[in-house]
């Protein structure tokens, strides 16, 4: 049976100067480029909803071992209005081409990103950043046209599929206004043109689920060309969490499977593909006895996971959440979370690379570790 190992461990970026200036690094997303090149994009702010957000480089030569910063994937000085920039996910096209797809919030409307009375949320611009030197430089942000259906959410990277179309997931969140209880519910795009024209978002038959809720669902092409989802699964209107679930679609997203559990009680999380029917899993755990990162294994495509084997590669006790009193209902229950957002990425040897963010000392950064099976 496989085990997965640590073989390195540390900081991908931390403020250098906090007794100068208020920075954090969230939400780091590893993206390998060669057997030994690869590029983390991650948001820097002043706190997880400020509206400060820009997205930055760090890049590695050596596998993973060892990274250093490159500034800013754009300038948001050239903005004509006070853009927050966040979640960013990127994804390497068959030609080389990156493809960096986030969204951005308008800032010189002063009101939060979600509303502290009805955890509503504001209506968000999804923009897409090129690269066609591996990320050295890239273009300005493009504004995705997708018809909209209401304030919605990317949770992870656009998919090219085997045909050459792009994939995109959306996540509908509730609109500013309304005060009923939380519902996410998925849909998935397409474009035929690279990003130039979107189809209009098509529902999925999860979505319709009444007593569970599927979100911060991260979506993984898989070798054979399938798109596998694996999903945070919660009762609607509440703060109970279910066991994640897995979701897998034929080769032209169209067609999903019922999610199904997997036995893993988690939030955030994310999925690689390690072939010959072996996925691995890095998840978000909160109130328990052992919060943190943790890493596990598959060998027979998701149906079970070695969760008496799984790795935790980052320990949360005492570091869990940021010290304020918390709220009852997602999302404001996640308001002073202190970690979170596991991303994994699988290298050309087979290795992987999970990156989150978390709080240490006060101080909000990103943290990576490489693993290798054995």
């Amino acid at each position: 049976m496989a085990r997965l190992k640590i073989i390195n461990e540390g900081i991908l970026y931390k403020n250098p100067e906090p007794g100068l200036r208020a920075e954090c690094a969230f939400l780091p997303n590893v993206t390998a480029i060669s057997d030994t090149e690869l590029i983390c994009i991650y948001r820097v702010g002043q706190a997880f909803y400020s509206s400060d957000g820009t997205l930055n480089i760090l890049r590695s030569t050596d596998g993973g071992m060892s990274w250093t910063t490159e500034g800013m994937v754009w300038d948001i000085t050239k903005d004509d209005r006070p853009f927050n920039y966040s979640a960013p996910h990127t994804t390497r096209l068959n030609d080389g081409t990156l493809v960096l797809n986030a969204f951005r919030v308008d800032y010189s409307d002063p009101r939060p990103q979600f509303n502290p009375d009805t955890g509503g949320t504001r209506e968000s611009d999804k923009v897409i950043f090129i690269s066609r030197d591996d990320g050295r430089s890239w273009s300005d942000p493009k504004l995705l046209e997708i018809p909209g259906i209401g304030p919605t959410d990317t949770p992870s990277s656009i998919i090219e599929l085997d045909d050459g179309r792009w994939w995109l997931g959306l996540e509908l969140w509730k609109n500013w206004t309304d005060s009923s209880p939380l519902h996410i519910k998925g849909y998935s795009t397409f474009s035929d043109d690279m990003g130039d024209s979107w189809t209009s978002p098509v529902i999925r038959d999860s979505a319709n689920n009444s007593n569970k809720m599927f979100s911060h669902t991260r979506y993984t092409k898989m070798l054979d060309g399938r798109i596998a989802g694996l999903q945070w699964a919660q009762k609607p209107g509440s703060a109970e969490d279910y066991d994640l679930h897995l979701t897998i679609s034929d080769r032209k997203g169209t067609s999903w499977s019922t999610p199904t559990t997997t036995g893993i009680n988690a939030q955030t999380s994310w999925l690689a593909d390690l072939g010959d029917n072996t996925l691995a899993a890095a998840y978000t755990t909160r109130d328990r006895e052992t919060p943190g990162i943790q890493v596990v294994l598959s060998e027979d495509e998701g149906k079970t996971w070695d969760i008496e084997h799984q790795v935790q590669v980052w320990d949360a006790v005492g570091q869990e959440w940021l010290g304020t009193d918390r709220k009852p209902e997602y999302p404001k229950s996640h308001d002073n979370i202190a970690f979170g957002k596991p991303n994994l990425a699988r290298l050309p040897d087979r290795s992987l690379i999970v990156s989150w963010w978390c709080t240490q000392a006060c101080i909000t950064h990103s943290r990576f570790a490489k693993l290798i099976v054995e």
